[in-house]
């Protein structure tokens, strides 16, 4: 649970910060201060001062991967322009919260470069499971017992391979903490 903790400290700070500052607070403006605060995180420890000990170091090293790092610098990109908006649109469409949270998450292991699942399975297990979360996705995602099916299917996939997509379920609680600033934005 790195990747969370990391992340959700970084929000943490930054909502005191703002708050401090008597500056609004919302998911853009949370996301924002947390990219001002991690500017060049990703060069200093990645790129100058890589001794490459954690899979995330090494990940990078051999092949771009940023991770959590990563995110934080871009202020959650990933969340803010696609995970939190699909997350408030299926939760308008029929207050399932819970088909929210695991749509979302799909689109997150759609788009993620989860360093988490390339440690496990390397960029090949990291590529078959974008492609089958955007398939997954492509099927409508979550909606009716078909849907529960296929996730149902998947999981046992991920776990058979012993791909546990950790990244995105960081970014997951952050997509799920963002949602709860709305009424503040």
């Amino acid at each position: 649970h790195r990747g969370s903790v990391f992340s959700l400290g970084l929000l943490c700070t930054a909502f005191g910060r703002l708050q401090q500052q008597g500056r609004a607070i919302g998911a853009e403006a949370l996301c924002a201060e947390v990219a001002a605060m991690c500017r060049g995180l990703v060069d200093r420890e990645l790129r100058r001062n890589n001794a490459g000990q954690t899979a995330g170091q090494r990940l990078f090293a051999a092949h771009g991967l940023s991770g959590a790092r990563g995110e934080a610098e871009a202020g959650f990109r990933l969340v803010i322009d696609g995970a939190l908006p699909l997350y408030r649109q299926r939760l308008a469409a029929d207050g399932d919260e819970q088909r929210a949270l695991l749509d979302s998450l799909l689109w997150l292991m759609a788009h993620n470069d989860d360093t988490n699942v390339a440690s496990r399975g390397g960029l090949h297990g990291l590529r078959w499971l974008r492609r089958r979360a955007a398939l997954l996705l492509a099927q409508g995602g979550s909606a009716g017992e078909a849907g529960l099916t296929r996730l149902r299917r998947f999981d046992a996939d991920c776990i058979a391979r012993n791909l546990s997509p950790g990244g995105s379920a960081d970014l997951l609680i952050v997509t799920w903490l963002l949602a709860q600033l709305g009424a503040q934005e």
